[in-house]
């Protein structure tokens, strides 16, 4: 017995050295001037005149950060960690700002969300400019501006502060988030969330989706046309307590989607419209039957439509 249990004292005291050896070796790459090394964060800056375009293309999980100001220059603070694999392109041309990434030898393998991990832009870009942004996917925050801005991306998120002129979003998967902001609005996803608070409609807007979710709260009675339409969950306008004026119209498939309304309808009719969801190429062309209630209160404008299919078309004074 005594033999037996000095034996498996010597193997697990050999294990144990090997097992510390290996661990020495993983970590020892890794160790410089006797402390875990870490990659430090790099930044770059640019500075121009301004101009009438900035042209921004991301991928993975880079980061923007716009706001707008009165100083007639453009500034691009880039922070970054240097990767082999994850290139960075600012070019100026007589109108335009270019900002573009590159993945070197992509692997097909690895999802695209985990490249520029550690990439920020801060850009601050004169009033009246154009953004126009396009990739795979982004995360982008703007406040303060006046302006266009203008995205189509795979998936991302978006957040608008005090902005001011025409924000248009195209995306399939979409999360976005406005306060505080005033013009036309053209957001459109196939899955995703919209929320937009003290909104203010005062060119023609339209906010679209399939599966998301989309609730408008109003900072003030709409100007012009309004289109709030999910196929499949809520499409919600709240006005505040400010005056219900216009041509009110509500639409959801018969016997399936919900209409809510505070107001007391004038006219209701069903009609035929083309179905929403497609099981084989034989549902092409067919037909399903919706219900559309409206009212007229105080002027037939402007025009707020809510629409939905299974999901549910409100309106809250």
């Amino acid at each position: 017995m005594r033999k037996a249990s000095l034996n498996y004292e010597i193997v697990k005291s050999r294990i144990m050295k090997r097992m510390f050896i290996i661990s020495l070796l993983f970590i020892l790459p890794f160790i410089q001037n006797g402390k875990l090394f870490s990659q430090a964060f790099e930044e770059e800056t640019w500075k121009f005149p301004g101009k009438d375009t900035l042209s921004l293309e991301t991928l993975g999980s880079t980061k923007v950060f716009i706001s707008g100001s009165n100083s007639g220059e453009i500034e691009i603070k880039l922070r970054y960690k240097a990767r082999p694999d994850e290139k960075f392109e600012v070019k100026e041309r007589q109108r335009t700002i270019y900002l573009k990434e590159y993945i070197l030898n992509y692997n097909k393998y690895r999802p695209t969300q985990t490249y520029f991990e550690d990439c920020t832009f801060i850009i601050t870009i004169p009033h009246g400019m154009y953004v126009g942004c396009s990739g795979s996917s982004g995360e982008f925050k703007v406040a303060g501006f006046i302006g266009v801005f203008k995205a189509e991306y795979g998936l991302g998120k978006f957040i608008f502060n005090d902005v001011e002129g025409s924000i248009d979003l195209q995306l399939a998967q979409l999360q976005a988030r406005i306060h505080n902001s005033k013009g036309s609005f053209s957001l459109s996803s196939a899955s995703g969330l919209i929320r937009a608070t003290r909104l203010t409609v005062n060119g023609n807007s339209s906010f679209m989706s399939g599966l998301g979710s989309i609730k408008i709260s109003l900072a003030r009675a709409p100007e012009s046309d309004l289109y709030v339409g999910s196929n499949f969950n809520k499409a919600q306008v709240r006005l505040n307590g400010h005056p219900v004026t216009g041509y009110f119209e509500f639409i959801a498939m018969a016997g399936k989607g919900r209409i809510i309304s505070p107001i007391k309808f004038d006219k209701e009719e069903t009609f035929l419209d083309d179905i929403k969801s497609y099981r084989d190429s034989s549902d092409f062309g067919k037909k399903s039957e919706y219900k559309r209630k409206s009212f007229i209160s105080g002027d037939s404008n402007p025009k707020i439509t809510l629409k939905t299919v299974t999901g549910i078309a409100q309106l809250i004074k």
